[in-house]
């Protein structure tokens, strides 16, 4: 996984304790694919209101794994940008990136079925915000520049150099937080990306990366 040109391996991101209960407890609990995305849900910070947004949340993934998804939130150009970015959160490397689990299109749906109209407007917002900030530091769009330009760009926003309002940088953060609940509950993020054990044995909280290459996944549930 890489944020903004950074490596980082989300080496507890979708492993089961992460949810405070252990592989082999979920298994005799007979848990859902429905139980993981709620605690997905709730580990990347993206529900919109107790228990009623967990659940609304569960259901627009689901309506979007159906294929019944939900557009126009965004014009063209926050398309393309919302997609840049989805790609600088999580470029394809030797795996799929977010933009090949869709991820773009996901965050959309999800604004549009689970946050309020302030949420959305706020989070249009947000992605103007980052088109503005590169047309007025590169000259054109985010998708129009260099990898190296919109690296720059992203992590320029994320270190808090440009002058983002809060309320706009609340969105920025959960825009981030939606396109990697996305990523790693799509069947590319979480069989491809992630490590599938059938028997994962005792969890073990740190482990060399170089020993592992990647986290545990869901894959059981796709």
């Amino acid at each position: 996984m890489s944020l903004f040109g950074k490596k980082y391996e989300p080496v507890h991101l979708l492993c089961y304790c992460c949810f405070n209960v252990s592989c082999c407890e979920l298994v005799m609990q007979n848990c859902s694919r429905r139980s993981l995305l709620k605690g997905m849900a709730l580990s990347l910070g993206v529900c919109a209101a107790g228990a009623s947004g967990i659940n609304r949340i569960v259901e627009a993934s689901e309506l979007f794994e159906q294929n019944k998804v939900r557009s126009g939130l965004f014009s063209t150009i926050e398309k393309a940008t919302l997609k840049t970015f989805c790609d600088g959160v999580i470029p394809r490397t030797n795996t799929p990136g977010a933009v090949d689990a869709a991820c773009h299109i996901f965050v959309e749906h999800q604004l549009l079925c689970v946050y309020s109209f302030a949420e959305q407007q706020t989070a249009k917002a947000a992605i103007q915000f980052i088109e503005q900030r590169s047309v007025e530091i590169n000259g054109k769009s985010l998708h129009s520049c260099s990898s190296e330009q919109q690296v720059a760009l992203l992590n320029d926003i994320e270190a808090k150099s440009s002058r983002m309002p809060d309320d706009e940088r609340q969105a920025f953060r959960l825009l981030k937080s939606l396109i990697v609940f996305g990523y790693y509950t799509s069947m590319p993020g979480a069989t491809q990306e992630l490590t599938y054990l059938a028997v994962p044995g005792r969890f073990i909280g740190v482990v060399p990366l170089d020993e592992i290459g990647s986290a545990y996944s869901s894959k059981d549930y796709y």
